[in-house]
């Protein structure tokens, strides 16, 4: 018998209506009601498969030239990655060849099989910021779909890691502990030598992960009784109790955590730092430990950095800033010389901004250093110092060898002293640009700090470019916030015209921001750009209402009016900007 070729392998012979009540002549079918050409019926059926096997085949080799590019960067070779998926095309074009269109849709789940196989291999391997999938996002999905179900305590009995001991139960995400050397602590050779160590590191491992779930910048193990230890974590700014522990639990966490930090766990008397890291949702933490004594033992507190610094990539335009702000600040801190000061409260989130507006230089073309004390954010392509004090190495001393370095933008981490300050002003004036932070209420206070503690007015004049003073407000939870009209007692004493705020928003408190009725915190802010005006009040001794009214001339909006514009787009309440820029 004659072959019939590969066009007639997608025809699938001829066929008719089984229920017709005449036969069918020859070279024709039934179809329904109507007798179609057997000509016609494989023409169409030739159509069918070899589009389904023109779409394979292009998107095989459009697979495979990603492949090659895609292996080549994550694992430094392309083989044997495009042998694989040559082969595999070759497979497809002989088995399509031999059986026709019936080894179609085997070809095709082949095919979609490698390509999985292949991104979870490549995925396994990858750096984080080179990764397909988004894991962190992904597990909060997951997370979520968990809860919504109503899922989440048969997982975590399933799981049976879902209680510490003492009962406490806690919800997180695999964690691992690593020493200030980098290697991983508590692994099978230290659960294997001491039970109730393993017991220990699981417990801690286990609040960590919730911690970093809940979003917590820091961990307080507080002993409040000789029998009770309070696990409270600062969440937006806030303290929230979360855990209540039995003492021996409490201590053995407590112990765990310092032999983790490189601390002396039988020193309970006398304050001691400690530093270690921790892995979770596919993010590394840093974490700085503090411990000392109190009147029913021993307590620490734990501070988590994102040590990708994942915020600060985004630049200036992540951290609420208004437009306008952000293009003012841009035109400063490109400048070839000159200082801006980042003012605040603690936990303002001042470094945060700095490392932003240094996330805009060009650091290929630049040269960058900071010193800080510790580094809290780790960026490619700049050197970073940190503050040794054990070792005499000051803000002071490191930063007059930074200037032997020929740097291009310098970051002091803190103006502590007019030491520090007025070797970073004479940097400001000899060709750099010089970002540091100091500790006051608003822009105008800057200023009469830095004249407190001694730097000439003069010096002031000709090195300070802009000072910028910052707050951090809590954002409404959007699941729960709750629209009301304002009262016109309130709007007038806020110096909000009614007649354009017709609506204002207030927290309320759900599951989901854990009855705070905020989820998440912005930036307000405040800058104060020195002008001829603003230096020359400089000349004399200028009081804080001069300063503000010479810079509200020139366009500074302040934090309350930042706040309160937040508080009209909804973004947060009247209590919170209120609460904030007291």
């Amino acid at each position: 018998m004659k072959s019939m070729g590969f066009g007639a392998r997608f025809s699938g012979g001829v066929q008719w209506n089984q229920g017709a009540t005449e036969t069918p002549g020859p070279g024709t079918r039934f179809s329904g009601n109507v007798m179609l050409p057997l000509e016609t019926v494989q023409i169409e059926r030739f159509a069918v498969g070899g589009s389904l096997w023109l779409v394979t085949a292009v998107a095989w080799v459009a697979a495979t030239i990603w492949v090659e590019h895609d292996a080549r960067n994550v694992f430094g070779r392309s083989l044997p990655w495009k042998t694989a998926f040559v082969a595999l095309g070759a497979a497809v074009f002989l088995a399509t060849y031999q059986l026709g269109a019936v080894a179609l849709p085997f070809a095709m789940t082949g095919f979609m099989l490698a390509v999985v196989a292949y991104v979870l291999i490549r995925e396994s391997q990858a750096a984080p910021g080179e990764r397909l999938i988004p894991v962190a996002a992904l597990g909060d999905s997951v997370q979520w779909a968990i809860r919504a179900s109503g899922l989440d305590s048969l997982v975590q009995r399933l799981r049976g890691a879902g209680d510490l001991p003492g009962g406490v139960a806690v919800s997180g995400p695999a964690v691992v502990l690593l020493k200030k050397d980098g290697s991983v602590y508590g692994g099978e050779k230290t659960r294997g030598a001491d039970q109730e160590l393993s017991r220990a590191i699981m417990a801690a491992q286990g609040i960590l992960g919730d911690a970093v779930t809940k979003r917590a910048t820091d961990l307080h193990f507080e002993p409040k009784t000789g029998h009770d230890i309070q696990v409270r974590y600062r969440i937006d700014g806030m303290m929230q109790t979360m855990h209540t522990l039995p003492a021996d639990v409490g201590r053995a966490i407590i112990s765990a955590v310092k032999v983790v930090g490189d601390m002396d766990i039988a020193e309970k008397r006398r304050p001691q730092d400690g530093t270690f890291a921790v892995l979770a949702e596919g993010r590394k933490f840093d974490v700085r430990a503090a411990s000392g004594p109190t009147n029913f033992g021993e307590k620490i507190a734990l501070r988590l950095l994102d040590a990708g610094g994942g915020i600060v990539k985004g630049g200036l335009t992540g951290l609420g800033m208004r437009d306008s702000l952000v293009q003012s600040l841009r035109g400063i801190i490109h400048r070839a010389h000159g200082m801006l000061i980042v003012c605040g409260p603690t936990g303002s989130g001042k470094t945060t901004t700095v490392y932003g507006a240094l996330s805009e230089i060009d650091v290929l073309t630049r040269n960058i250093v900071t010193i800080e004390d510790p580094i809290e954010y780790r960026l490619d392509n700049i050197s970073q110092t940190a503050v040794n004090n054990a070792a005499d190495l000051t803000f002071a001393k490191i930063l007059r060898s930074t200037l032997r370095q020929d740097p291009d933008v310098i970051l002091v981490g803190e103006v502590r002293d007019k030491e520090t300050a007025e070797i970073a002003m004479q940097a400001a004036l000899t060709g750099h640009f010089v970002f540091t932070t100091l500790h006051a209420n608003d822009t105008a206070t800057t200023v009469t700090r830095l004249l407190d503690i001694g730097i000439d007015a003069t010096l002031i004049q000709s090195a300070v470019t802009a000072v910028l003073a910052q707050r951090l407000v809590r954002l409404l939870c959007p699941v729960c916030k709750e629209a009301y009209r304002p009262p016109e007692s309130l709007l007038r004493r806020l110096g909000l015209p009614p007649d354009k705020v017709p609506v204002l928003y207030k927290e309320v408190g759900c599951p989901e921001c854990h009855g705070s009725g905020f989820r998440g915190r912005t930036g307000i802010y405040e800058l104060m750009v020195f002008d001829t005006e603003i230096r020359n009040l400089l000349v004399g001794r200028p009081s804080i209402e001069m300063l503000r009214n010479a810079a509200r001339k020139n366009g500074m909006r302040t934090l309350l009016r930042s706040a309160l514009v937040k508080a009209c787009e909804g973004v947060t309440s009247i209590s919170e900007a209120e609460r904030v820029t007291q």
